[in-house]
Parts: structure tokens; C-alpha cells; sequence
């Protein structure tokens, strides 16, 4: 089942400007998904930037930057667009074929190379799972939120029923996940046919909270520095 790594990393990130190439604990912070993803079973990896910077760091932690994203696609767009790009550059000017493309995020930076190979090994175990995803399990339950009236300024909760009995009670409550924005194995007929990187049937792997950081905004890179002191994590060596 062979398979492309698509990472993705633009270069006008807004919250965190040069996000991708940011200093996370003296690492660039796209060198940690670039040696992830380069030592897990991904037949190939390529980089897709519209940004010089990025694409020679990336190369220098291993990574193959082999086009440049066009304008168009280094706007606020959906991953989908970027990564049916990626793979659809390769079919034609490499005539290569693959039957699995990944989806790989730098923004969740201590994603491990098993995790990647556990939804590449779903999708192979399993021939009607078409997508599998990194996920982290949800803290904040759906049950407990409140939505808030435009007009009347009172909240109710997001989900019909009051909060008590068993409800009120996280342990009793069905565990549910949520993406944690590191990996998206998407089976290349799938994303075709129904132009998302997750669609059904699809699997999940539960990762840990402290390797599931998403760093968006300036709070999550000093979670991220936090946790990467405390556990000690870095790139993978080359």
C-alpha cells in the first residue's frame, strides 16, 4: 500500500508569525514532524511551502521540498485543497502512484512515528476503513456546554437535558475524541471521490495529551515548550 506524506507549512501564519520555523526548545518547530514522519512507514515525504525559508530548513532536517506551493493554495484554505496539490504534482511530474497520501501537520509537533504507522496499519487491516486520524480524547464534554441567546443574553445547554444524574458525572460519560491535528492517512480514492481527508468509514488513534499539543495560538507554544522540557522531546536524530 504505498504511500505519500504531505507536510503541511505556509508561511504567513498570523498568530504566531514564522510559526513553522519557530524556535520550539531550540528546534525549528516543522523539524519535529519532518523526522517524525521521515522515520515511520511512509513510502515518501515531501514538504509543501510557498516559503524559501521553510522549504531549505525543512531540507535540512531531511525533508524533500520538490515544488513550490502556488499562491493560491497559501491562503487560509481547506488541507484538502493543499494536499490533493501535493499528490496530484507528484502523479504527474514524477508519474508516481500511490494508494495512501498523509496528511501531516507541524503544528503538532511530538506526534511519534508509530502513531503515523498505526493509521497507515488500520487502513491496511481493514479495507472498508478508507480515513484514519490522530485523535486526543475529549475533556471538555459536549454534555456540559452552553450555548448563549443573541437576544436574551441566557444560556442553555449545547445538548438537550439538564446537567445531573450520570450526565453530571465525567466518568460515566462515552468517551469521545476529537483530532488533534498531527496525522490524516486518507486512502487517494476516498479523498477523489469525496474530497476530505476524513470520511467514513473511518478509524482513530488515541494519542496522549501531551503529545497531542496543537500549537494555535501564543498560550499553546508555552504549553508546548512546557511539556517538551518536562519529557524531553526533541527531533528524532537523523
Amino acid at each position: 500500500m504505498r504511500s505519500l506524506g504531505v507536510i503541511h507549512a505556509r508561511g504567513g501564519s498570523k498568530r504566531i508569525p514564522r510559526k513553522n520555523i519557530k524556535l520550539l526548545n531550540g528546534y525549528p518547530l516543522i523539524a519535529y514532524m519532518v523526522r517524525a514522519s521521515l522515520a515511520s512507514q511512509i513510502n515518501r515525504v515531501i514538504v509543501s511551502t510557498d516559503d524559501s525559508e521553510i522549504a531549505e530548513i525543512s531540507k535540512q532536517f531531511g525533508a524533500e521540498v520538490p515544488f513550490m506551493r502556488p499562491a493560491e493554495l497559501s491562503e487560509d484554505v481547506p488541507s484538502e485543497q493543499v494536499t490533493c496539490h501535493a499528490l496530484e504534482w507528484a502523479e504527474a511530474n514524477e508519474n508516481s502512484n500511490y494508494e495512501v497520501v498523509v496528511t501531516l501537520q507541524p503544528t503538532t509537533p511530538f506526534i511519534e512515528p508509530s502513531h503515523i504507522n498505526e493509521c497507515l496499519e488500520k487502513l491496511l487491516k481493514d479495507p472498508k476503513i478508507v480515513s484514519c486520524f490522530t485523535a486526543v480524547r475529549v475533556t471538555e464534554p459536549p454534555q456540559w456546554m452552553f450555548t448563549i441567546d443573541d437576544d436574551t443574553q441566557i444560556a442553555k445547554t449545547f445538548m438537550d437535558g439538564d446537567i445531573a444524574g450520570e450526565r453530571g458525572v465525567f466518568q460515566t460519560l462515552p468517551p469521545l475524541y476529537l483530532p488533534n491535528g498531527g496525522a490524516y492517512a486518507t486512502r487517494v480514492s476516498a479523498l477523489r471521490e469525496k474530497n476530505l481527508i476524513i470520511t467514513n468509514p473511518t478509524a482513530i488513534v488515541p494519542v496522549s495529551h501531551e503529545k497531542s499539543v496543537d500549537i494555535d495560538e501564543p498560550i499553546d507554544w508555552i504549553i508546548a515548550e512546557s511539556i517538551g522540557n518536562l519529557n524531553g522531546f526533541k527531533p528524532l536524530p537523523i
